[in-house]
Parts: C-alpha cells; structure tokens; sequence
C-alpha cells in the first residue's frame, strides 16, 4: 500500500511541475524596476534541444513599441532546464548592463506571473529577482 501511494504521489507530483513549466513558455513583458515601464516583449520556449529559451521579440523605450531597437531578435535567457516546476541552470543577459546572469523563472499561479531570478551565484543568493507579465492577446 505504501507503494502505491509514493508512486501515485510521484505521478501527480511529475504532472503538477509539468503543468508548471507549460505555464511559463509563452511570451511576457518585462517591466522597468524604477519606472514600471514595458521594456521588452520576450518569447519563452522550448528549443528541438529540450532546452529553454527567451527571445526579445518586441523592445519598448519609455513604454513605445521602438521596432528599430538592436535588442529585437535576441536571446536574453539560455540554456534553462525543467526543474521542480521551475526553468533553472542557465542564464540571463541584461542588454543595458551588456551582463549575463545565473538564472531561474517560476510561475505564480496568483496573479498569473513569472519571476526570473537573476543572481551573481548559482544558488541565486546574490541578484535580484524582477516580475513579468503575461502578454494577454
């Protein structure tokens, strides 16, 4: 009985953090910490690699879509794995500061967000952590 009860326990456990990780591929705004202004519209996906990404796909500047901004096209999140319901163990790059990262996103099922963790160390002890929002189409 105890058996059957960890492996249930297992199964529903794999299809929540699956649930999880589905949650957070999409696209989302990020937002500006001091202004709260949109700055950027990034894509999250899942790579043929299994790996994820995010792609800017639309840059704002003082919340205008700018379509000539050089930050259009590029891949500011890398290499990030499903983990516990989570994206963790790649990185991220800051286009302003042109530096890149340690990394780990999670979704908050209140309010339908995503939280990416930038952090000078892997176990994100040093950084910071930034809210983004869903894109609603």
């Amino acid at each position: 009985m105890k058996k059957c009860f960890l492996l249930l326990a297992l199964v529903f456990s794999s299809l929540f953090a699956t649930a999880q990780i589905d949650k957070i591929v999409g696209e989302w705004y990020t937002v500006d910490d001091e202004t709260g202004a949109i700055k950027a519209l990034v894509n999250i996906y899942q790579g043929e690699d299994g790996i994820y990404y995010g792609q800017i796909i639309k840059a704002f500047k003082d919340g205008v879509e700018n379509p000539n901004s050089p930050n259009k096209g590029l891949v500011i999140v890398k290499d990030m794995k499903a983990e516990d319901g989570m994206l963790k163990g790649g990185t991220v790059y800051e286009p302003e500061s042109k530096k890149t990262y340690y990394a780990k996103i999670s979704y908050n099922a209140g309010d339908n967000t995503i939280t990416l963790r930038g952090s000078l160390d892997k176990k994100g002890w040093l950084g910071r952590s930034q809210t983004w929002i869903k894109e609603r189409k």
